[in-house]
């Protein structure tokens, strides 16, 4: 008789159903969209709630310490990205030993980031107060409170991070953002009646680092449930197999620096030349833009473990239908929004946050810089998955270089404030992520950059041709005067693109996918009408 799986040696354990995850891609990403929701309420909620509560210059200061924290995560080296894709290759070999080794040796180098990233934390929190006491005046004590509770914070979450790529790695992205929205509510529920307490930004920042404790305990709990074969123990920790981690997430890491060097830079540009209350004008906008990105990124982070499911088994033609088909989706999810924030925006703001945070200008260049690159995110992900990341990382750091010295010119030197601002990030991202990753990723999967290109972009483009004729419209009709009608009108006017969607530009397989949830939706439903009960 055959042995049963769990009976065979580690080594020649049968692969996972489903180990590419194409079959539950859908799914997936759906699940990934529903998370994310509770991260879109509260981010519209939290700046306004502290702004109306403690007031501008506090909500300054609050963007101000995550700008700080930010560079903490550097610490892990991009080690924590890479245990997802490594995870996803073992199990599709059906490799359970090699997925010992690959979260055994993570969990060293984690933890060694979460050291480092805590004493990081400490100095800089010290230092705020001597460094930028001129700047934050009263709240300069405050804010080094508040650095000091959100850095330990994240030292705990790359502590913990090894957890979040094996539930990754086993393309559970359902429980992994059902963990992530369920505790990030509870905490926002905490920080509000925190606040509402008049705890201040101290209690805000102690009620956020609960939350996070909280979270990390139960991923990992989770994760021994989702991944059977994982075991983390120091002895089987392998230093060949952190050698190729390291430099895996080298690559990677170079993408996040690139990240945190534009997006927090200028934004330490903005508060050191025009101060905390100009920051937080500035980080409006912006998060509104950093929201859109992250749907986006959810389907897009998908790909990485699925991609290199693929590769491990040989189907380049399948990769190369992927990396168009997937930039084309990117494309239609982008385009819409990039159209309702550059056109809407001056009313969305305005109903938001108030007359006092209008940017709509600001917002509308943001957009434009946006665009290509949040398109080209399935093909970053894709190429992070063929651990082909590396020339995007070093060509994202240096536009993110040319971006920050521009930022220093436009908002120090001509003088142009907060449009500067944008436009430095607009022209860096556009540069890095727009134009050169699309050239890079043809010329590696083999596919003709003009032919990538109509496929990807033809259609989402004559899909949003009707919906940004509306969006205009309402924009000129209204003028100004009823910002909440424009900004039902324009969302309202969403409905005329998932009809245009369906048809054109969804795979067979996708849509196949979304009739089986919608089936399997239908069937759990309880019976209803006549008869129904002598069913039951």
């Amino acid at each position: 008789m055959e042995p049963r799986g769990e009976d065979l040696p580690a080594a020649r354990r049968p692969a996972a159903a489903d180990a590419s995850g194409l079959e539950h891609m859908t799914w997936n990403v759906i699940a990934s969209w529903g998370g994310h929701a509770v991260f879109v309420i509260a981010g519209f909620l939290m700046p306004r709630f502290i702004d109306r509560r403690i007031g501008q210059e506090a909500l300054g200061v609050w963007d101000f310490a995550w700008s700080l924290v930010s560079y903490f995560g550097l610490a892990e080296i991009g080690v924590g990205s890479s245990v997802g894709r490594y995870v996803a290759r073992h199990r599709a070999a059906g490799d359970a030993a090699g997925v010992q080794r690959v979260a055994s040796s993570a969990a060293r180098v984690q933890t060694s980031a979460a050291l480092v990233a805590a004493a990081l934390t400490v100095a800089v929190s010290l230092s705020v107060p001597r460094l930028f006491g001129d700047k934050l005046g009263v709240h300069a004590g405050e804010a080094a409170v508040v650095v000091a509770l959100l850095g330990l914070a994240l030292a705990l979450q790359l502590g913990f991070d090894v957890f979040h790529g094996v539930m990754i790695g086993c393309h559970r992205w359902d429980l992994h953002n059902t963990i992530n929205a369920g505790f990030h509510a509870v905490t926002v529920t905490a920080m509000i009646t925190t606040v509402s307490l008049r705890g201040g930004l101290r209690g805000l920042a102690a009620a956020y680092f609960c939350g996070v404790l909280a979270t990390e305990i139960t991923r990992r709990a989770v994760a021994y449930r989702v991944c059977p074969e994982l075991r983390i123990r120091w002895g089987a920790a392998s230093w060949p197999q952190v050698r190729s981690m390291v430099a895996f997430g080298l690559k990677g890491s170079l993408a996040s620096v690139s990240r945190l060097l534009l997006f927090q830079g200028v934004s330490l540009v903005v508060a050191g030349q025009l101060g905390a209350a100009a920051l937080a004008l500035y980080a409006r906008p912006n998060a509104l833009l950093r929201h859109a990105e992250a749907l986006v990124n959810k389907f897009a982070h998908v790909l990485t473990p699925t991609a290199s499911s693929l590769q491990a088994t040989g189907h380049d033609e399948e990769l190369r239908e992927l990396l168009a088909t997937a930039t084309r989706l990117g494309m239609a999810l982008a385009l819409p929004m990039m159209l309702f924030l550059g056109v809407l925006g001056d009313p969305l703001l305005r109903l938001w946050m108030g007359a006092r945070y209008e940017q709509g200008l600001v917002l509308g260049i943001l957009a434009i810089g946006f665009l290509l690159p949040l398109s080209q995110q399935p093909a970053v992900t894709i190429l992070t998955g063929l651990n082909l990341h590396g020339r995007v990382g070093l060509a994202t750091l240096l536009s993110a270089l040319a971006g920050v010295t521009l930022s220093l010119v436009t908002v120090g030197n001509l003088g142009w404030g907060l449009p500067g601002a944008a436009l430095a990030v607009a022209a860096a991202l556009t540069a890095g992520n727009g134009i050169f990753v699309p050239i890079y990723a043809c010329r590696r999967l083999g596919l003709p950059v003009v032919d990538y290109a109509r496929r990807a972009y033809l259609l989402p483009i004559l899909c949003a041709l009707p919906y940004a004729a509306c969006l205009i419209a309402t924009r000129r009709l209204l003028d100004d005067r009823h910002p909440l009608v424009a900004i039902v009108c324009g969302l309202a006017a969403t409905a005329m693109l998932p009809p245009l969607y369906w048809r054109y530009l969804l795979p067979g397989r996708v849509r196949e996918q979304v009739l089986g949830l919608l089936g399997r939706l239908r069937a759990s439903l309880p019976a209803v009408g006549p008869g129904a009960r002598e069913r039951a």
